[in-house]
């Protein structure tokens, strides 16, 4: 397998928008600067998504019944309000039959710089320890994960992904990538 040498940019949204508390006020450059870039490979047809445009295909559900009261459209501003329409039993499952393949779920093609236009495909969240300890985890949200094949059966497939890496910087030197 070939990794393509397309990359996409990992930062179109480096700081979280909306009502988080411990919000910094920017993301300290030793985190940009060594912020990973990831190698897609080029046979793969699924590519980073918006965790908005999912939730424009996904309705909020409890016991397999759609939650009265939920916000129509689901979007990111509102997505918190679940909390209080049954809590933690809440869950999200798609409007489409995902088994019919609709085009949402093959995500953003990167362009040639890299970048997944029109879409927040990453996110950064930074964890200051203190005393020059910090924790940077790069995330990357893909609407679709295809599961491996095993003894002749595809198994883990998954609609809504986050994957990540975290690097841990003291004095703002790489110490640790995971």
């Amino acid at each position: 397998m070939l990794a393509t040498s397309t990359t996409f940019q990992l930062l179109t949204a480096a700081v979280p928008t909306g009502n988080h508390k411990r919000q910094a006020a920017g993301v300290p450059s030793f985190v940009l600067s060594y912020a990973p870039k990831v190698w897609l490979q080029s046979q793969d047809p699924y590519f980073p998504s918006d965790i908005g445009a999912q939730l424009a295909h996904t309705k909020p559900e409890v016991n397999f019944n759609v939650v009265n009261g939920a916000p129509n459209p689901l979007t990111l501003d509102n997505l918190a309000s679940l909390n209080g329409l049954g809590g933690s039993n809440v869950y999200l499952t798609s409007v489409d039959d995902v088994t019919k393949s609709p085009a949402w779920l093959q995500g953003v093609r990167p362009d040639s710089n890299g970048k997944t236009n029109g879409a927040r495909s990453c996110a950064v969240i930074v964890n200051d320890h203190g005393s020059g300890n910090v924790d940077a985890y790069y995330m990357y949200f893909y609407t679709f994960n295809q599961g491996n094949t095993v003894f002749g059966q595809e198994i883990g497939d998954h609609v809504g992904d986050w994957e990540h890496n975290m690097i841990r910087f003291k004095n703002g030197i790489p110490q640790a990538i995971w």
